[in-house]
Formats: structure tokens, sequence, C-alpha cells
């Protein structure tokens, strides 16, 4: 197992694990050393270990009364009141008819061009370029012109 501690120049998380005594003897002799040296990691590890002594030291919390009883009926599924689900259905429901609401009326439908695109193009070709020689009616078969999707 490396040695190392991440890319960071302090130790980070295994200021945790070296707390905890989760560190290989390698790992944990280059964590010490480093704490040794960097007063910042020394500081950090200080201020862990007080939290953790803080919060060890909190009293146990009684679950609600029923708690147990609810897991084991319910298979560890929240229940959420009636009118909950109620009013959660019914905003479903209204999200889904806005939804097919909007895209019915607002989705633009394909028409018709009048004239054709295509003749408007040929026609401006011949009649734009100078001269009358027969290479200028070859134009529109030479500028390849598409508007297709």
């Amino acid at each position: 197992m490396s040695t190392r501690f991440g890319d960071s120049a302090h130790l980070g998380d295994a200021l945790s694990a070296l707390l905890d005594g989760e560190l290989v003897a390698a790992q944990e002799e280059v964590a010490r050393a480093h704490v040794a040296r960097c007063p910042d990691c020394a500081q950090e590890l200080v201020a862990v270990r007080d939290a953790r002594t803080w919060l060890r030291a909190l009293p146990p919390v009684d679950p609600p009364f029923g708690f147990y009883q609810r897991i084991l009926l319910d298979g560890g599924r929240p229940q959420f009141p009636a009118n909950l689900r109620r009013r959660a259905g019914l905003a479903a429901f209204g999200a889904a008819a806005a939804a097919v609401t909007v895209l019915g009326v607002g989705s633009p439908s394909t028409r018709p061009v009048s004239p054709a695109v295509p003749r408007l193009v040929e026609a401006h070709a011949t009649s734009a370029s100078v001269g009358a020689d027969l290479l200028s009616k070859l134009a529109p078969v030479g500028v390849p012109v598409s508007f297709g999707r």
C-alpha cells in the first residue's frame, strides 16, 4: 500500500484514519512525521480529535414512539399522509397535462412554401449571371443548394 496521501500537501481525510488506527504501519509513520512538522495538520488533528470527543460524549437519543414497529410493518418504506399523496398525484397529473398542452399547441408544423425555393434559386442564378453565354444557364447545376432537414 502506498504511503502517499493524495496530491495535497496536507493529510486531509488521512487524519481521521490516523485517529481511527486504520493506517498500515508505514502510512502511520509517514502521517505522524508529517503532523510533527506541519502546524496546519497538527492543529486540524487536534480539532478533529476534540470534535469526536464532543460527539461521543452526547447522550443517546431514543427513537420516537412506534419507530421500530413502523419499520417492521411497512417494510422500511416511508409512509406519507393520504392528503400528501393525493396532492402529489394531482401535481403530477397537472404537470403532464400542461406538457401535453404546450407540446400539442406550441409545436410548429411544416407547411409547404410557395413558390418552391429551388425554382427561385434557379431563376436567380440564370438572371444574375453576366452575359448571355451558355455557361450561365448551367449555374444552377454547379451550385449545390439543399434545404432538407
